[in-house]
């Protein structure tokens, strides 16, 4: 029955209350981690809160609206909002993960938010879970100096249930880049690309690191 239940690798909740932490370099390996800018790596292992502000560009096309709107209610892990907005990213540690909540100013000064929480896998890649059961195995790598996430497998997740989510069911591929531009700024890409419906979804901002690291 478990096996009819639950789909995929499970994620490992762990404990992250030291002085840094090492999820993603255990899971690119040392020397691609160092590889990394030095700012980049110390974002992606702090575990004191953060919030980074800036401002973002995103894009949807037709399926991508119809994607963002169908899932609105269940967690709403793909904005709503396009054009250029000013954007809030906020970084804890919660739940066993990070938790990146990234909140775009709307209309009438409205706030929209897509969370999520990055844990590990059981398999050595990494999850993205994000609220109301929408979860992505992503692969993790280094590449041109950037940090990169990649989309590997879908799944609905509730409790004791996982379901696997074909591609097509979905906004499509998902890449998500971070790329250090100097002097306490970095670059935030994202894009879907769909096998029918072509890009999805393609998001592009620039941040600033808080005044105190």
């Amino acid at each position: 029955m478990a096996s009819l239940l639950w789909s995929g690798p499970r994620a490992v909740f762990e404990t992250l209350d030291g002085e840094s932490n090492d999820t993603i370099e255990r899971i690119i390996g040392a020397r691609a981690w160092l590889s990394l800018p030095e700012a980049v790596r110390r974002r992606f292992e702090r575990v004191t809160p953060a919030a980074y502000h800036g401002e973002t560009e995103t894009r949807l096309n037709v399926a991508g609206r119809l994607f963002s709107w169908a899932l609105f209610p269940f967690g709403a892990p793909i904005p709503v909002l396009t054009g250029v907005r000013k954007a809030l990213v906020q970084v804890s540690v919660k739940d066993g993960g990070m938790s990146w909540t990234r909140v775009y100013r709307g209309p009438l000064g409205l706030a929209f938010q897509v969370r999520s929480i990055k844990r590990p896998s059981e398999d050595g890649r990494l999850f993205e879970c994000c609220a109301g059961g929408w979860t992505m195995l992503l692969d993790v790598f280094a590449g041109q100096g950037s940090l990169v996430f990649r989309s590997c497998e879908f799944y609905w997740r509730f409790a004791g249930v996982s379901v696997p989510l074909p591609l097509w069911m979905t906004p499509g591929i998902a890449e998500v880049r971070h790329t250090d531009l100097g002097a306490g700024r970095f670059l935030f890409t994202l894009w879907f690309d769909h096998p029918w419906f072509g890009r999805t979804v393609s998001q592009e901002g620039v941040f600033e690191d808080p005044v105190a690291l």
